[in-house]
């Protein structure tokens, strides 16, 4: 009864800094990720609600397995501090448990929370990024909304320029309008003058609708006789005219997903294995092609010129050589050699580039795959750091404990970022370019483990304000 009063007591203490912590965190990753980066890609293109609220939700869903890791951090180190700095941890360990059997609960907690990361990474998250990346492709890709200014052409719409003198302060109500229609692509052949007007779009926004009044409409056309040496000019007088002028290239227009699902973000670990093998096949036959290449194609063909030509300089005198410099059948020969060297040359730059992309590409989806079960394993390394630092620290709530933990994490994040840019140069293998981070926090978690569990005062600053006092009072009676 004692014990699950007690598992009851840390569980309480964890999961609410645990979900606070994770809401903050993915709120911060939002705004810097997608709001910022993309902010220029929303402003003016006159998106559906629906559409950007769809986005947001699944940037949000993508996002919180990369903040998981750091929202345990903090909440271990919050929660394990507020309970040491309230002497609950104390009163749990004069009880005689200890310090592995308090954090128990909370740490199977973590590897069940590990778990379901491992399966949101591996068939949750491909949907999702499928998903977003396809409509954040088409947002990017749409042409921003009409905005037509007063005293500047807009040229926006394909095949039409426009020419506003003065608007309304509702925005609608146009004056002294000037329309040239090149829709015809023979140049500009249709003009159209307006002495005021109102613009508007259909209720499906594929075309923006322009009532002229009080104008002129002049249109250019070729005589059907070719011989003709002018050419025809009709001219129309109006008191109200209705122009529609497509607007096809400003809607949204959704992509197929399809074309997205080959990305190493969209696939789980088993279907990265797949690609992965295909992929070293058709490297090593890639590889195997130019080894041919280059002794059937280069080496060969050089060579045996070489052989030939020096068994006949044997045969020839050193003056006739010389002569031979002379000839066009030298010169021709001269010729073919380099012909052979730059067709040799560029086969084997191409056959090298396509090796070097067939490499990159297997690299990105090792790096993949190993993610999605990495930052499973960073959860249980940082629980390891951020506990102990709690019942070290001995401070709950948003000072201290936010410091240490963002420090922590920064110096992982840090790790992660720089073993993976070594990983894509090509100084790394992927998987210890992955793994490194957690094999250098692991012996800081052990430590740290270690020194709470024996009630160390490492971080307790009075105590080295004692033991440097204590070494100058030395010395002075020395």
């Amino acid at each position: 009864m004692f014990l699950k009063k007690l598992h009851t007591l840390t569980l309480k203490a964890f999961l609410p800094p645990f979900f606070a912590t994770l809401l903050i965190s993915v709120f911060l990753f939002f705004l810097v990720e997608i709001v910022i980066t993309y902010l220029d890609d929303f402003i003016g293109k006159g998106l559906k609600t629906i559409d950007l609220l769809t986005l947001f939700t699944y940037a949000w869903i993508a996002i919180i397995p990369k903040c998981i890791p750091l929202a345990v951090l903090l909440a271990s180190i919050m929660s394990f501090g507020n309970l040491a700095e309230h002497y609950e941890l104390t009163a749990m360990k004069s009880s005689g448990l200890s310090l592995y059997r308090i954090i128990k609960p909370v740490f199977v907690l973590i590897l069940f929370l590990a778990g379901l990361t491992f399966l949101f990474n591996n068939f949750i998250l491909p949907v999702v990024m499928l998903r977003s990346s396809s409509l954040l492709y088409d947002i990017r890709q749409k042409k921003p909304t009409v905005n037509i200014k007063e005293g500047i052409f807009y040229n926006g719409i394909d095949n039409y320029s426009l020419l506003v003198r003065k608007k309304s302060q509702n925005k609608d109500t146009l004056k002294d309008i000037f329309i040239y229609d090149h829709s015809q692509h023979l140049g500009n052949t249709i003009q159209m003058y307006a002495h005021s007007g109102k613009i508007t779009t259909t209720a499906d926004t594929s075309e923006l609708v322009l009532i002229l009044r009080d104008g002129n409409r002049y249109e250019e056309s070729s005589p059907q006789n070719t011989q003709a040496r002018y050419k025809n000019l009709s001219q129309l007088s109006y008191k109200q005219l209705q122009v529609n002028i497509p607007l096809e290239d400003f809607k949204m227009k959704r992509t197929n997903e399809e074309l997205f699902k080959n990305n190493e973000a969209m696939l789980n670990i088993w279907q990265i294995d797949s690609v992965a093998d295909s992929t070293r096949r058709v490297l090593n036959r890639r590889t195997d092609n130019l080894k041919v290449q280059s002794l059937r194609f280069f080496y060969s063909r050089t060579s045996d010129r070489l052989r030939d030509s020096t068994q006949k300089h044997t045969l020839v005198n050193i003056h006739t050589f010389y002569d031979s410099l002379k000839t066009q059948d030298f010169n021709n020969a001269i010729q073919n050699a380099l012909t052979i060297c730059r067709s040799a040359s560029g086969n084997l730059d191409a056959m090298q580039i396509n090796i070097d992309t067939e490499k990159d590409t297997l690299l990105r989806f090792l790096m993949e795959w190993h993610k999605k079960i990495v930052i499973c394993f960073a959860c249980i390394v940082l629980f390891f750091i951020g506990a102990p630092l709690g019942a070290i620290i001995k401070k709950g709530g948003l000072g201290l404990p936010v410091i240490v933990s963002v420090f922590f994490f920064l110096a992982y994040y840090i790790l992660t970022e720089m073993y993976m840019q070594l990983a894509l140069e090509g100084q790394m293998p992927p998987w210890q370019a992955l793994w490194m981070p957690l094999v250098i926090f692991l012996p800081i978690s052990i430590f740290l483990t270690s020194k709470a569990a024996k009630d160390s005062v490492i971080f307790d600053v009075t105590v080295y304000y004692s033991w440097i006092g204590k070494l100058f009072t030395k010395k002075k009676n020395d």
